[in-house]
């Protein structure tokens, strides 16, 4: 019975472990490994965008409404170059621009000023 206790003392010390090193670790903290980005998006209905994320992956939204002249994408972290994709569905329209991210500032939120063509 002594044994028993010993091991579950030790399995609930490792969880509490593992459970403070899970909530320490966000996407990316403070602009330091991206940047979640507002795209202005005047002509465009929906958007997507496509780029690397704060793992240093590659990584696409779906397709998201714009129904506003700016769209925000909270919680996706991107750095580098995107590539946004915009769709007018008037007249069926495919609308690309592109947008620089830098990985670190001292913002959470980059701009992507892309009136003329989003």
């Amino acid at each position: 019975m002594l044994r028993f206790k010993s091991i579950t003392v030790a399995a609930v010390g490792v969880g509490v472990a593992a459970a403070g090193l899970l909530a320490s670790a966000g996407p990316a903290a403070a602009g330091t490994n991206g940047q979640q980005v507002s795209v202005s998006t005047r002509w465009s209905d929906q958007i997507r965008i496509c780029g690397r994320n704060q793992a240093d992956e590659e990584a696409c939204t779906g397709w998201i409404d714009s129904p506003n002249d700016w769209t925000s994408l909270p919680g996706w972290w991107w750095k580098g170059e995107l590539i946004i994709q915009g769709y007018e569905r008037e007249n069926g329209m495919y609308r690309v621009g592109y947008c620089d991210v830098e990985p670190s500032q001292p913002s959470d939120w980059t701009q992507c000023q892309l009136f003329g063509t989003l």
